[in-house]
């Protein structure tokens, strides 16, 4: 009731307003109110959307997708998207070669396929920097990976094959309902401590973790289906045209 009294009193023009506990909450409501409307907009993210099971020898589907997961907008409403835009993806294959994997545009989607030709696990990753207008101070970087499962070794699962700058990595190859699940991020190939990592459930549950020392989240998921892991960071750069590097990376995993 003290707190209530004094907000009223202030807005009779008490001269509460002015001092500097008033001042204190003021700028502490602003700073909450402003990290809301960070998360507000960072709901939209591109994706790798995949089957994270493949089969030796048959032609595996990969998409490209902009919006929440399932949500996908037009590409033409992309605001990175030019036309006959065509996004290069890098597949890492279980033995640590890689190709290219040139996408094409379905509608709502950017699609290419790739034929796996080995066990163990495939890395598929985006990583492409946006159009960035003249004088903007920062350049904005999307990032995105999806690991597709063949055959039951675990042959070519390892961070060190991804060049990403930001990425989420699944340090598990299989995933339980009910068990926990442990994922590390990686800023510049070394894990990244103390950052917020946005965790997608298949029920639309969506949590915020921070990770710890080690660069490692961990939680227990209650549903079944594709979750989504997402992170945005920034970076001061010097003697670029820019004054900062704004990433953004997803990655989805499927829990059995």
């Amino acid at each position: 009731m003290e707190k209530i009294s004094a907000y009223a009193k202030s807005r009779r023009g008490n001269s509460l307003s002015n001092t500097p506990k008033f001042k204190h909450m003021k700028k502490l409501l602003f700073s909450i109110l402003s990290f809301f409307i960070i998360l507000s907009a960072s709901a939209h993210a591109v994706f790798i959307e995949t089957s994270l099971q493949g089969t030796k020898g048959k032609s595996h589907t990969v998409k490209v997708v902009y919006g929440e997961p399932d949500e996908h907008e037009l590409i033409s409403k992309w605001w990175w998207y030019k036309e006959d835009m065509q996004v290069t993806l890098t597949l890492i294959k279980p033995d640590g070669s890689t190709s290219s994997l040139t996408t094409t545009a379905q509608g709502n989607h950017l699609l290419a396929t790739f034929i796996p030709d080995q066990d163990g696990a495939y890395h598929v990753s985006l990583k492409r920097d946006t159009e960035r207008k003249a004088g903007a101070k920062t350049q904005y970087q999307i990032n995105a990976i999806a690991t597709i499962q063949v055959g039951n070794t675990t042959l070519g699962h390892t961070s060190a094959h991804l060049a990403n700058e930001l990425f989420v990595f699944a340090d598990q190859t299989v995933f339980k309902n009910k068990k926990e699940v442990s994922l590390t991020l990686f800023q510049k190939g070394k894990p990244a401590p103390n950052a917020a990592v946005q965790i997608i459930a298949p029920s639309g549950w969506i949590k915020w973790l921070e990770t710890d020392a080690q660069g490692v989240i961990k939680f227990i998921p209650e549903w079944k289906g594709k979750y989504y892991a997402e992170v945005s960071r920034k970076e001061k750069i010097e003697g670029q045209a820019f004054e900062e590097y704004s990433r953004a990376s997803s990655m989805s995993f499927a829990v059995n």
